[in-house]
């Protein structure tokens, strides 16, 4: 059985990490919180971070002991049996092949909308999508050590302006009370800002990767600690520079912040932060696609071509080179208008929060003491209030899991029944 060469170390870990949380949703999510709730919009973003924690737990713990290309495939394999490992790797296959391309499309359409180059719409996506596919073709190492330029150019930019910012008009208090707040409000919020806090289950499928899986639990809390603060620095500015009822706010926060700070140097600024965010998310994202795809082929749940490896360094080329095809094809199709981008976002996440919940369950299995089963509990009380909060968006990807869970059970027990058959004949 093949095994991927082990070539990425902390540091690049730790980036690639931060390029599959920080993507499209950092460039809207600070914006249309605040527009909704105001100076109170940090605390559904502070909800979300506080409560994300021990799931981020669970799947340091899994990583560690566990590291797989597959990812929560296989945590859930070992933990739940076959049914729900194949499960979880088809629906989380489905979520990163929607998922990637609109946020491809998302930063088409930002780039365009800033260069004045409507044809950027649509050449924008295949160009960052073939761009990470020939990076991952060329090994992970390689393609994280591009990501960790991106991202510090990222973090570069986003923290002069913010600096700048709060330095020219002061920092505004948050509002601290809640009284303003409805559920409804709050819960819908929240569930828009915990898109924001997704991507470590996806980090998951680089682990077999790693020079040292003891690392993994130091990566989680590096990358979860930028972040936090990413956010942070991000809703103080918009607080200080922007009113609330700015329409803008739902579609180009960032450029607030920028004309603020910058003046006209914004839009350019803007564009550059733009495109960093989304090449190093889609980077990030395609890496670990290709890595899942291989793990699946590996595991006999997917087309065996899929899990040969190059010789020379053991990268598996054949299925980096499909599914960077595959999310071009449906970038491509997603910009022309055939169907609404939108749809792939609700799609891949809720599946994303599904498949948190199904680490979850895996490490409440395989984990043993009094921290395990506090861990446990807190998950349990995090995914079941988010689901109930967020209404039917999220519904439907349990239910989709749950389908998708029987359909492989019957599948399973009928082949089971025709090699039993064959047997006695």
């Amino acid at each position: 059985m093949d095994k991927l060469q082990k070539t990425m170390g902390g540091t690049v870990g730790t980036f690639v990490a931060l390029s599959t949380i920080l993507g499209s949703g950092m460039m809207i999510l600070p914006g249309t919180s605040y527009n909704q709730l105001g100076k109170s919009a940090w605390i559904p973003w502070a909800a979300a971070a506080v409560s994300v924690v021990p799931l981020l737990y669970c799947y340091a713990w899994l990583g560690r002991r566990y590291p797989s290309a597959s990812g929560v495939a296989y945590y859930s394999e070992v933990a739940l049996g076959g049914t729900t490992g194949r499960t979880s790797g088809l629906l989380a296959t489905f979520a990163l092949t929607t998922g990637i391309p609109a946020t491809a499309i998302t930063g088409g359409r930002y780039v365009a909308e800033f260069s004045g180059i409507s044809a950027l719409a649509w050449v924008f996506p295949i160009m960052v999508l073939v761009g990470a596919t020939v990076a991952a073709s060329a090994g992970a190492n390689v393609s994280g050590k591009l990501q960790v330029g991106l991202i510090l150019g990222l973090f570069v930019m986003v923290a002069c302006t913010a600096v700048i910012v709060l330095s020219v008009h002061g920092i505004e208090p948050p509002n601290s009370s809640m009284e303003l707040l409805s559920l409804s409000s709050f819960g819908s919020v929240l569930t828009a800002v915990y898109v924001a806090f997704t991507g470590w289950e996806t980090v998951s499928f680089t682990f077999e990767e790693h020079k040292r899986s003891d690392l993994i639990p130091r990566i989680f809390v590096s990358s979860y600690v930028i972040v936090v603060v990413l956010y942070s620095l991000l809703l103080l500015s918009l607080f200080a520079a922007a009113d609330s009822t700015d329409s803008t706010l739902n579609s180009a926060p960032l450029l607030i912040i920028a004309e603020r700070s910058l003046g006209d140097l914004a839009r350019p600024a803007t564009l550059l932060l733009v495109i960093a965010c989304i090449s190093a998310n889609v980077f990030a994202s395609v890496l670990a696609l290709s890595r899942l795809v291989f793990g699946l082929s590996r595991s006999g749940y997917l087309p065996a071509l899929l899990s040969k490896v190059r010789d020379r360094d053991l990268n598996p080329v054949t299925s980096v080179v499909v599914v960077g095809s595959i999310l071009a094809i449906i970038a491509l199709l997603g910009s022309s208008g055939l169907f609404r981008f939108e749809l792939l976002f609700v799609l891949s996440g809720g599946i994303y929060f599904v498949l948190y919940g199904v680490g979850a369950a895996s490490f409440a299995k395989l984990a043993r003491g009094s921290m395990a089963r506090v861990v446990s509990l807190m998950c349990a009380v995090t995914v079941l209030l988010v689901t109930i909060l967020a209404g039917p968006s999220m519904w439907f990807p349990w239910v989709l899991f749950f389908l998708v869970w029987i359909g492989i059970s019957v599948l399973n027990r009928w082949t089971s029944n025709i090699e039993k058959k064959d047997v006695r004949v």
